[in-house]
Protein backbone atom coordinates (compact mmCIF):
# COMPACT_ATOMS: atom_id res chain seq x y z
CA UNK A 1 0.00 0.00 0.00
CA UNK A 2 2.67 2.22 0.95
CA UNK A 3 4.33 1.45 -2.26
CA UNK A 4 1.74 2.34 -4.32
CA UNK A 5 0.97 5.89 -2.83
CA UNK A 6 4.27 6.81 -3.59
CA UNK A 7 3.61 5.44 -6.83
CA UNK A 8 0.47 7.42 -7.34
CA UNK A 9 2.48 10.38 -5.93
CA UNK A 10 5.01 10.39 -8.47
CA UNK A 11 2.82 10.43 -11.27
CA UNK A 12 3.16 13.60 -13.40
CA UNK A 13 -0.47 14.34 -13.18
CA UNK A 14 -0.44 14.70 -9.01
CA UNK A 15 3.07 16.97 -9.50
CA UNK A 16 1.39 19.61 -11.86
CA UNK A 17 -1.49 19.81 -10.59
CA UNK A 18 -0.26 20.34 -6.69
CA UNK A 19 2.58 22.72 -8.71
CA UNK A 20 -0.85 24.80 -10.16
CA UNK A 21 -2.19 24.64 -6.28
CA UNK A 22 0.69 25.25 -4.52
CA UNK A 23 1.22 28.07 -7.01
CA UNK A 24 -2.17 29.64 -6.45
CA UNK A 25 -2.16 29.54 -2.70
CA UNK A 26 1.40 30.77 -2.67
CA UNK A 27 0.09 33.96 -4.52
CA UNK A 28 -3.26 34.35 -2.96
CA UNK A 29 -1.63 34.07 0.44
CA UNK A 30 1.03 36.27 -0.23
CA UNK A 31 -1.40 39.04 -1.94
CA UNK A 32 -3.78 38.55 1.27
CA UNK A 33 -0.66 39.12 3.87
CA UNK A 34 0.10 42.33 2.07
CA UNK A 35 -3.21 43.60 1.71
CA UNK A 36 -4.62 43.17 4.93
CA UNK A 37 -0.81 44.66 6.09
CA UNK A 38 -1.26 47.75 4.60
CA UNK A 39 -5.20 47.87 5.12
CA UNK A 40 -4.54 47.64 8.50
CA UNK A 41 -1.77 50.12 8.68
CA UNK A 42 -4.06 52.42 6.75
CA UNK A 43 -6.95 52.32 8.72
CA UNK A 44 -5.12 52.96 12.40
CA UNK A 45 -3.49 55.67 11.12
CA UNK A 46 -7.07 57.06 9.57
CA UNK A 47 -8.11 56.46 13.18
CA UNK A 48 -5.37 58.27 14.92
CA UNK A 49 -6.03 60.84 12.66
CA UNK A 50 -9.80 61.57 13.16
CA UNK A 51 -8.81 60.93 17.34
CA UNK A 52 -6.31 63.92 16.93
CA UNK A 53 -9.07 65.97 15.46
CA UNK A 54 -11.24 65.66 17.86
CA UNK A 55 -8.88 66.50 20.64
CA UNK A 56 -8.12 69.53 18.80
CA UNK A 57 -11.78 70.50 18.06
CA UNK A 58 -12.67 69.24 21.57
CA UNK A 59 -12.28 72.79 23.24
CA UNK A 60 -14.08 74.68 20.73
CA UNK A 61 -17.54 76.54 20.93
CA UNK A 62 -20.42 74.92 22.46
CA UNK A 63 -22.01 75.48 18.86
CA UNK A 64 -19.22 73.87 17.15
CA UNK A 65 -18.58 71.39 19.61
CA UNK A 66 -21.73 70.08 19.58
CA UNK A 67 -21.87 69.93 15.76
CA UNK A 68 -18.34 68.02 15.75
CA UNK A 69 -20.23 65.71 18.75
CA UNK A 70 -22.99 64.80 16.12
CA UNK A 71 -20.85 64.38 13.18
CA UNK A 72 -17.81 62.43 14.09
CA UNK A 73 -17.62 58.95 16.92
CA UNK A 74 -16.06 58.95 20.07
CA UNK A 75 -12.19 57.13 20.05
CA UNK A 76 -14.19 53.52 21.45
CA UNK A 77 -16.58 53.97 18.66
CA UNK A 78 -13.20 54.11 15.93
CA UNK A 79 -11.63 51.32 17.70
CA UNK A 80 -14.84 49.18 17.52
CA UNK A 81 -15.05 49.77 13.63
CA UNK A 82 -11.50 49.17 12.68
CA UNK A 83 -11.69 45.85 14.28
CA UNK A 84 -14.94 44.89 12.60
CA UNK A 85 -13.46 46.07 9.41
CA UNK A 86 -10.32 44.09 9.92
CA UNK A 87 -12.57 40.69 10.97
CA UNK A 88 -14.66 41.32 8.03
CA UNK A 89 -11.95 42.00 5.83
CA UNK A 90 -9.50 39.08 7.03
CA UNK A 91 -12.70 36.86 6.39
CA UNK A 92 -13.45 37.97 2.77
CA UNK A 93 -9.29 37.32 1.79
CA UNK A 94 -10.16 33.67 3.85
CA UNK A 95 -12.63 33.25 1.68
CA UNK A 96 -11.23 34.63 -1.56
CA UNK A 97 -8.04 32.40 -0.88
CA UNK A 98 -10.13 29.07 -0.13
CA UNK A 99 -12.16 29.84 -3.63
CA UNK A 100 -9.30 30.50 -5.18
CA UNK A 101 -7.33 27.89 -4.27
CA UNK A 102 -10.22 25.48 -5.21
CA UNK A 103 -10.88 27.11 -8.79
CA UNK A 104 -7.05 26.43 -8.87
CA UNK A 105 -7.33 22.95 -8.02
CA UNK A 106 -10.48 22.79 -10.85
CA UNK A 107 -8.27 24.46 -13.71
CA UNK A 108 -5.52 22.96 -12.93
CA UNK A 109 -7.03 19.16 -12.96
CA UNK A 110 -8.61 20.10 -16.15
CA UNK A 111 -5.12 21.67 -17.78
CA UNK A 112 -3.10 18.75 -16.62
CA UNK A 113 -5.06 16.10 -17.97
CA UNK A 114 -4.87 18.22 -21.07
CA UNK A 115 -0.79 17.97 -20.84
CA UNK A 116 -0.43 14.71 -19.59
CA UNK A 117 -3.25 12.54 -21.25
CA UNK A 118 -1.18 13.03 -24.68
CA UNK A 119 2.22 11.78 -23.28
CA UNK A 120 0.19 8.67 -21.95
CA UNK A 121 -0.83 7.96 -24.78
CA UNK A 122 2.79 8.02 -26.28
CA UNK A 123 4.30 6.40 -23.30
CA UNK A 124 1.66 3.22 -23.82
CA UNK A 125 2.07 3.26 -27.50
CA UNK A 126 5.52 3.24 -26.56
CA UNK A 127 5.24 -0.04 -24.08
CA UNK A 128 3.48 -1.75 -26.88
CA UNK A 129 6.20 -0.84 -29.50
CA UNK A 130 8.55 -2.36 -27.17
CA UNK A 131 6.76 -5.84 -27.37
CA UNK A 132 7.08 -5.68 -30.90
CA UNK A 133 4.40 -4.46 -32.40
CA UNK A 134 5.93 -1.74 -34.86
CA UNK A 135 3.22 -0.42 -36.05
CA UNK A 136 1.53 1.28 -33.21
CA UNK A 137 1.00 5.04 -34.06
CA UNK A 138 -0.38 7.93 -31.84
CA UNK A 139 -3.00 10.42 -33.30
CA UNK A 140 -2.02 13.71 -33.28
CA UNK A 141 -3.99 16.69 -32.32
CA UNK A 142 -3.00 20.78 -32.25
CA UNK A 143 0.15 22.25 -33.56
CA UNK A 144 2.20 22.84 -30.12
CA UNK A 145 5.23 20.89 -28.63
CA UNK A 146 3.59 17.71 -27.56
CA UNK A 147 2.31 17.40 -31.13
CA UNK A 148 5.29 17.52 -32.15
CA UNK A 149 6.09 15.10 -29.96
CA UNK A 150 3.67 12.94 -31.60
CA UNK A 151 5.14 13.46 -35.15
CA UNK A 152 8.03 12.46 -33.80
CA UNK A 153 7.16 9.23 -32.16
CA UNK A 154 5.32 8.09 -34.97
CA UNK A 155 8.04 8.84 -37.50
CA UNK A 156 10.11 7.55 -35.47
CA UNK A 157 7.97 4.08 -35.42
CA UNK A 158 8.00 4.46 -39.12
CA UNK A 159 11.20 4.31 -39.21
CA UNK A 160 11.84 1.30 -37.08
CA UNK A 161 8.96 -0.57 -38.84
CA UNK A 162 10.64 -0.13 -42.32
CA UNK A 163 14.54 -0.95 -40.27
CA UNK A 164 12.79 -4.02 -39.53
CA UNK A 165 10.96 -5.19 -42.88
CA UNK A 166 14.60 -3.83 -44.31
CA UNK A 167 16.56 -6.24 -42.16
CA UNK A 168 14.23 -9.12 -42.74
CA UNK A 169 14.38 -8.67 -46.47
CA UNK A 170 18.30 -8.45 -46.20
CA UNK A 171 18.57 -11.80 -44.15
CA UNK A 172 16.54 -13.01 -46.96
CA UNK A 173 18.09 -12.23 -49.61
CA UNK A 174 22.09 -13.25 -48.23
CA UNK A 175 20.24 -16.53 -47.61
CA UNK A 176 19.30 -16.52 -50.93
CA UNK A 177 22.14 -15.46 -52.67
CA UNK A 178 24.19 -18.19 -50.45
CA UNK A 179 21.94 -21.01 -51.44
CA UNK A 180 23.08 -21.10 -54.54
CA UNK A 181 26.84 -22.14 -54.18
CA UNK A 182 26.52 -23.69 -51.28
CA UNK A 183 24.38 -25.95 -52.78
CA UNK A 184 26.64 -26.59 -55.83
CA UNK A 185 29.80 -26.79 -53.40
CA UNK A 186 27.92 -29.44 -51.10
CA UNK A 187 26.67 -31.24 -54.18
CA UNK A 188 30.12 -31.52 -55.63
CA UNK A 189 31.88 -32.52 -52.98
CA UNK A 190 29.36 -35.28 -51.86
CA UNK A 191 29.75 -36.84 -55.21
CA UNK A 192 33.47 -37.24 -54.90
CA UNK A 193 33.25 -38.53 -51.42
CA UNK A 194 31.00 -41.12 -52.66
CA UNK A 195 32.83 -41.98 -55.89
CA UNK A 196 29.90 -40.52 -58.41
CA UNK A 197 32.08 -37.88 -59.40
CA UNK A 198 36.04 -38.02 -60.25
CA UNK A 199 38.28 -35.77 -57.86
CA UNK A 200 39.68 -34.07 -61.51
CA UNK A 201 40.32 -30.65 -62.45
CA UNK A 202 37.35 -29.91 -64.52
CA UNK A 203 35.27 -30.50 -60.58
CA UNK A 204 37.73 -29.47 -58.62
CA UNK A 205 37.93 -26.28 -60.87
CA UNK A 206 33.69 -25.82 -60.35
CA UNK A 207 34.35 -25.69 -56.61
CA UNK A 208 37.14 -23.09 -57.03
CA UNK A 209 34.91 -21.23 -59.03
CA UNK A 210 31.56 -21.10 -56.32
CA UNK A 211 34.63 -20.35 -53.82
CA UNK A 212 35.71 -17.26 -55.89
CA UNK A 213 31.94 -15.82 -56.27
CA UNK A 214 31.36 -17.14 -52.20
CA UNK A 215 34.36 -14.88 -50.76
CA UNK A 216 33.26 -11.68 -53.43
CA UNK A 217 29.88 -11.68 -52.69
CA UNK A 218 30.85 -11.69 -48.39
CA UNK A 219 33.35 -8.72 -49.10
CA UNK A 220 30.54 -6.71 -51.63
CA UNK A 221 28.38 -7.34 -48.44
CA UNK A 222 31.60 -6.46 -45.86
CA UNK A 223 32.20 -3.03 -47.95
CA UNK A 224 28.30 -1.92 -48.51
CA UNK A 225 27.85 -2.18 -44.64
CA UNK A 226 31.01 -0.24 -44.21
CA UNK A 227 29.99 2.11 -46.30
CA UNK A 228 26.09 2.68 -45.18
CA UNK A 229 27.49 3.43 -41.92
CA UNK A 230 30.06 5.69 -42.72
CA UNK A 231 33.04 3.42 -41.56
CA UNK A 232 34.55 3.18 -44.89
CA UNK A 233 37.92 4.90 -44.89
CA UNK A 234 38.60 7.01 -48.02
CA UNK A 235 41.60 8.50 -48.91
CA UNK A 236 40.89 11.12 -51.59
CA UNK A 237 43.48 13.00 -53.82
CA UNK A 238 43.59 14.75 -57.55
CA UNK A 239 42.28 12.50 -59.71
CA UNK A 240 42.35 12.69 -63.29
CA UNK A 241 38.78 10.64 -64.48
CA UNK A 242 39.77 10.47 -67.82
CA UNK A 243 43.55 8.51 -67.34
CA UNK A 244 41.52 6.35 -64.69
CA UNK A 245 38.52 5.55 -67.17
CA UNK A 246 40.88 4.74 -70.26
CA UNK A 247 42.79 2.16 -67.61
CA UNK A 248 39.33 0.21 -66.75
CA UNK A 249 38.68 0.51 -70.18
CA UNK A 250 41.81 -1.35 -71.40
CA UNK A 251 40.91 -3.92 -68.88
CA UNK A 252 37.18 -4.51 -70.60
CA UNK A 253 38.23 -5.16 -73.79
CA UNK A 254 38.79 -8.87 -74.20
CA UNK A 255 34.82 -9.05 -72.46
CA UNK A 256 33.57 -6.46 -75.41
CA UNK A 257 35.30 -8.79 -77.86
CA UNK A 258 33.63 -12.01 -76.57
CA UNK A 259 30.40 -10.37 -76.38
CA UNK A 260 31.29 -8.03 -79.86
CA UNK A 261 29.96 -4.70 -77.96
CA UNK A 262 31.49 -1.50 -78.92
CA UNK A 263 33.26 0.10 -75.69
CA UNK A 264 34.43 4.14 -76.18
CA UNK A 265 35.11 7.22 -74.03
CA UNK A 266 33.52 10.78 -74.82
CA UNK A 267 34.85 13.41 -72.97
CA UNK A 268 34.70 17.34 -73.51
CA UNK A 269 37.85 19.56 -73.43
CA UNK A 270 39.36 20.38 -70.06
CA UNK A 271 38.01 17.47 -68.09
CA UNK A 272 38.34 18.99 -64.33
CA UNK A 273 40.54 16.85 -62.15
CA UNK A 274 38.32 15.59 -58.87
CA UNK A 275 39.23 15.25 -55.38
CA UNK A 276 38.45 11.41 -55.24
CA UNK A 277 39.50 7.88 -53.68
CA UNK A 278 40.89 6.20 -56.72
CA UNK A 279 40.49 2.91 -56.19
CA UNK A 280 37.14 3.47 -54.65
CA UNK A 281 36.16 5.44 -57.65
CA UNK A 282 37.30 2.55 -60.03
CA UNK A 283 35.79 0.30 -58.42
CA UNK A 284 32.34 1.99 -59.05
CA UNK A 285 32.97 2.46 -62.76
CA UNK A 286 33.83 -1.29 -62.74
CA UNK A 287 30.68 -1.67 -61.49
CA UNK A 288 28.66 0.41 -64.05
CA UNK A 289 30.37 -0.99 -66.50
CA UNK A 290 29.56 -4.84 -65.46
CA UNK A 291 25.93 -3.91 -65.03
CA UNK A 292 26.14 -2.38 -68.08
CA UNK A 293 27.90 -5.49 -69.96
CA UNK A 294 25.23 -8.25 -68.82
CA UNK A 295 21.95 -6.44 -69.70
CA UNK A 296 23.50 -5.27 -73.19
CA UNK A 297 23.44 -7.80 -76.17
CA UNK A 298 25.80 -9.02 -78.53
CA UNK A 299 26.55 -6.14 -81.41
CA UNK A 300 25.82 -2.92 -78.64
CA UNK A 301 27.32 -0.27 -77.81
CA UNK A 302 28.45 1.05 -74.18
CA UNK A 303 29.99 4.68 -73.58
CA UNK A 304 31.64 6.54 -70.84
CA UNK A 305 30.59 10.18 -71.12
CA UNK A 306 32.76 12.71 -69.22
CA UNK A 307 31.25 15.97 -68.74
CA UNK A 308 32.37 18.87 -66.20
CA UNK A 309 31.65 22.60 -65.32
CA UNK A 310 32.63 24.86 -62.52
CA UNK A 311 31.43 22.48 -59.58
CA UNK A 312 32.55 19.54 -60.87
CA UNK A 313 32.47 15.95 -62.83
CA UNK A 314 29.84 13.79 -64.56
CA UNK A 315 30.62 10.70 -65.41
CA UNK A 316 27.73 8.38 -67.56
CA UNK A 317 28.36 4.97 -68.61
CA UNK A 318 25.43 4.72 -71.48
CA UNK A 319 24.22 1.61 -73.25
CA UNK A 320 21.91 0.21 -75.72
CA UNK A 321 20.97 -2.46 -73.56
CA UNK A 322 17.07 -3.64 -72.59
CA UNK A 323 16.55 -0.85 -70.91
CA UNK A 324 14.88 -0.17 -67.13
CA UNK A 325 10.69 0.35 -66.37
CA UNK A 326 10.31 3.63 -65.29
CA UNK A 327 8.22 1.78 -61.80
CA UNK A 328 11.43 -0.02 -61.39
CA UNK A 329 14.56 2.90 -61.53
CA UNK A 330 13.78 4.30 -57.97
CA UNK A 331 14.72 1.15 -56.80
CA UNK A 332 17.80 -0.15 -59.36
CA UNK A 333 20.53 1.32 -56.00
CA UNK A 334 18.54 -0.76 -53.60
CA UNK A 335 20.85 -4.15 -52.48
CA UNK A 336 19.59 -6.97 -54.03
CA UNK A 337 17.46 -5.50 -56.18
CA UNK A 338 17.07 -7.14 -60.05
CA UNK A 339 14.69 -5.80 -62.64
CA UNK A 340 14.70 -9.19 -64.17
CA UNK A 341 13.89 -11.64 -61.07
CA UNK A 342 14.19 -14.26 -63.21
CA UNK A 343 17.97 -14.10 -63.68
CA UNK A 344 20.15 -15.85 -61.37
CA UNK A 345 23.11 -14.75 -59.54
CA UNK A 346 25.26 -16.61 -62.60
CA UNK A 347 23.58 -14.42 -64.94
CA UNK A 348 22.09 -10.75 -63.27
CA UNK A 349 24.93 -10.64 -60.81
CA UNK A 350 25.12 -10.58 -56.73
CA UNK A 351 22.26 -7.28 -56.99
CA UNK A 352 25.25 -5.46 -54.81
CA UNK A 353 27.05 -3.88 -57.50
CA UNK A 354 24.66 -0.99 -58.21
CA UNK A 355 23.90 -0.50 -54.22
CA UNK A 356 28.21 -0.28 -53.72
CA UNK A 357 28.44 2.14 -56.19
CA UNK A 358 25.81 4.61 -54.45
CA UNK A 359 27.57 4.50 -51.17
CA UNK A 360 30.75 5.00 -52.44
CA UNK A 361 29.87 7.88 -54.31
CA UNK A 362 27.90 9.99 -51.67
CA UNK A 363 30.17 8.92 -49.64
CA UNK A 364 32.27 11.16 -51.51
CA UNK A 365 30.38 14.28 -51.27
CA UNK A 366 28.91 13.15 -54.83
CA UNK A 367 25.56 11.78 -55.57
CA UNK A 368 24.62 9.16 -58.60
CA UNK A 369 20.87 8.88 -60.78
CA UNK A 370 19.18 6.55 -63.23
CA UNK A 371 17.87 7.00 -66.92
CA UNK A 372 16.62 4.54 -69.43
CA UNK A 373 13.87 3.98 -71.85
CA UNK A 374 12.87 0.26 -72.26
CA UNK A 375 14.70 -1.31 -75.02
CA UNK A 376 16.90 1.59 -76.07
CA UNK A 377 19.17 1.30 -73.27
CA UNK A 378 20.01 3.13 -69.69
CA UNK A 379 22.63 5.63 -68.91
CA UNK A 380 23.93 5.48 -65.06
CA UNK A 381 25.67 8.03 -63.67
CA UNK A 382 27.02 10.28 -61.09
CA UNK A 383 28.22 13.50 -60.40
CA UNK A 384 31.85 14.20 -58.48
CA UNK A 385 32.92 17.90 -56.67
CA UNK A 386 36.08 18.87 -58.63
CA UNK A 387 39.10 19.09 -56.91
CA UNK A 388 39.57 22.32 -54.76
CA UNK A 389 42.43 24.72 -55.54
Amino acid sequence: LKMLKLSYFNRLSVKLTAAFLIAAISSVSLVALLAYRFTSQDFSTFSSHVQSMQQMMGGAAGGIGGMMGQGMMTGVDIGQAEREFLDNFGRALWISGLSGAALALVLGFFFTRQIVSPIGKIGKAARTISRGNLNQRVEVRGSDEIAELGHSFNSMAESLNKDREWRHQMLADIAHELRTPLFILQGNTEAMLEGVLPANKENLTTIHQETVLLSRLIEDLRTLSLAEVGRLQFQPVNTDLRELCLKILDGFKAQSLAKNISLSLEETENTAMAMLDPNRTEQVIRNLLTNAFQYTPEGGKITIKLTSDKEGITLSVIDTGIGIPSEDLPRVFDRFYRVDHSRTRSTGGSGLGLAIAKQLIEGQGGRVWAESTPCKGSAFSFFVPIALS
